[in-house]
């Protein structure tokens, strides 16, 4: 890990206290996002690193089927209390994927790759890329101070 931020016991911390820390509005990326899936026919997408699903929301709102993962126990009662439990959220890190047998249309990765080592986005971006379908699609998100 680059810093503490990858370890589950920061994530549990930072969701029991600040709770919905960016607010209910997607990401821009995500809209963005959510256009380019919708242009390109995709039906159902993996987000690792979901949160409390505010940038899922959009993805469900136009009938694109969500399933996530995320390693904060409190970021998935968030989501759930806010969106619903429909919604398949695994609990566990991103570096332990995949949880099920299941390809996907597209991933959409929002500001997370920037907080693995080398290696585990390395392992992130195989895991992610073997769990799609043909011809389907990967969005990655990053924060840099390039």
């Amino acid at each position: 890990m680059l810093d503490e931020t990858g370890k589950p016991e920061f994530w549990e911390a930072a969701f029991s206290e600040k709770q919905e820390m960016w607010g209910f509005d997607p990401a821009n990326s995500a809209v963005l996002t959510k256009d380019f899936f919708i242009a390109h026919g995709v039906k159902n997408i993996l987000i690792p690193g979901i949160g409390y699903g505010r940038n899922a929301q959009i993805f469900r709102d136009n009938d694109i089927s969500v399933t996530g993962i995320e390693i904060s126990a409190t970021a998935i009662e968030l989501a759930r209390k806010q969106y619903g439990s429909d919604m398949i959220i695994y609990h566990g890190s991103v570096t332990d994927m995949p949880f099920e047998d299941r390809s996907y249309d597209g991933i959409f990765c929002y500001a997370l790759i920037h907080l693995l080592d080398s290696d585990e986005r390395q392992k992130l971006i195989r895991n992610c890329y073997n769990q799609l379908s043909p011809g389907s699609y990967m969005i990655f998100t990053t924060i840099s101070n390039c």
